[in-house]
């Protein structure tokens, strides 16, 4: 089930879609609002294709399975939505419903822990704090991640005096997904 949080985001954009989408956050909105007798949706993501001749979009699913893990929208789901966005459409717009895909990474960090301070018990404290903020962040398909936000936490951790170097780390095969994202190409100027 969604959290509150996403809930409340839900029902403020599907209220302003007004039974019509128009625009990018009018076809989330009425995505999510699907009744689920027709299947859901755990998350979508919209974009604009400029390469298609007419006013096309793309949008991008993914689902949930019964344990909470993320897993491909099934085509009978994809088809029941693209039929129930069809009642709120603009004519001349063109959809694809297409799969996310997941990317699955470690974070590999430094830190220096407070001479008072047991090394390891700060080091498990701040793996804590990282899994907590992970945990209870709500990321939606094809948002930026910060790495910024990983050195604000791992300061936060008690007993934790700096932290030297932060890196993402692709997790792919077995239990992970097949997926593999470079991420060191794909930093900011600055890398955050």
């Amino acid at each position: 089930l969604p959290s509150p949080a996403e809930i409340k985001q839900r029902v403020f954009s599907y209220y302003a879609a007004q039974n019509r989408a128009v625009t990018i956050e009018d076809y989330r909105a009425i995505s999510y609002g699907m009744p689920p007798k027709f299947g859901a949706i755990k998350k979508c993501s919209i974009e604009r294709d400029f390469d298609a001749l007419r006013r096309n979009l793309n949008m991008y699913v993914i689902s949930t399975d019964k344990n909470g893990h993320l897993i491909p929208t099934s085509h009978t789901v994809k088809t029941n939505l693209k039929t129930w966005l069809n009642n709120y459409k603009m004519i001349n717009d063109t959809l694809d419903i297409l799969p996310a895909q997941v990317v699955n990474f470690g974070i590999k960090f430094s830190i220096v822990a407070d001479f008072e301070e047991n090394r390891f018990n700060a080091l498990n404290l701040a793996m804590q704090r990282l899994q907590n903020f992970y945990n209870s962040t709500v990321f939606d398909i094809n948002e930026s991640m910060y790495i910024v936000d990983i050195y604000k936490e791992l300061h936060k951790a008690p007993g934790v005096v700096d932290v030297l170097d932060v890196q993402l780390i692709p997790k792919v095969g077995g239990k992970y997904s097949d997926v593999s994202y470079p991420f060191g190409a794909n930093l900011s100027n600055d890398g955050r």
